[in-house]
């Protein structure tokens, strides 16, 4: 909501975010729940029923202070900065990737869930090698 363009929404996310810092209590671990989506709101802000959901901060907006808040509310900024961190890691692209593989060939969530998890199994059981010596020495042992 923050990187949105409409303006209204940008203070919605800053005023959302405002409130998450107040209520939110920083002795606890907090449990990561999947709200549940509403997929007939008319914009991507109404799928969430905020009145109900324990709202929390997301970790990367944790280094703007309550005053940059309080100011950016105020003035809301045309684009507001956040720290960009890559979200495709190579991790992420070979889950994709598996899910594409899986999506191709076989038809049914049970049978998409059940290759994907047969293939981290197999993957799982392939040894691991941290140098390329480790590599050598059980390659030279065959």
């Amino acid at each position: 909501m923050l990187a949105d363009s409409r303006k209204t929404v940008r203070e919605l996310g800053l005023r959302r975010l405002l409130k998450c810092r107040k209520t939110a209590n920083q002795q606890e671990i907090r449990e990561f729940k999947l709200p549940s989506l509403n997929f007939c709101a008319e914009d991507y802000i109404d799928m969430i029923d905020w009145q109900s959901t324990t709202i929390t901060e997301p970790p990367l907006t944790k280094c703007i202070s309550n005053e940059e808040l309080e100011e950016m509310i105020l003035d809301i900024p045309a684009e507001i900065e956040i720290l960009k961190y890559p979200c495709h890691t190579q991790a992420v692209e070979r889950c994709i990737k598996l899910v594409t593989e899986a999506s191709v060939a076989v038809c049914g969530n049970t049978a998409r869930d059940g290759f994907i998890r047969a293939r981290i199994a197999s993957r799982a059981s392939l040894p691991v090698f941290e140098t390329k010596s480790q590599y050598l020495q059980v390659f030279n042992e065959n």
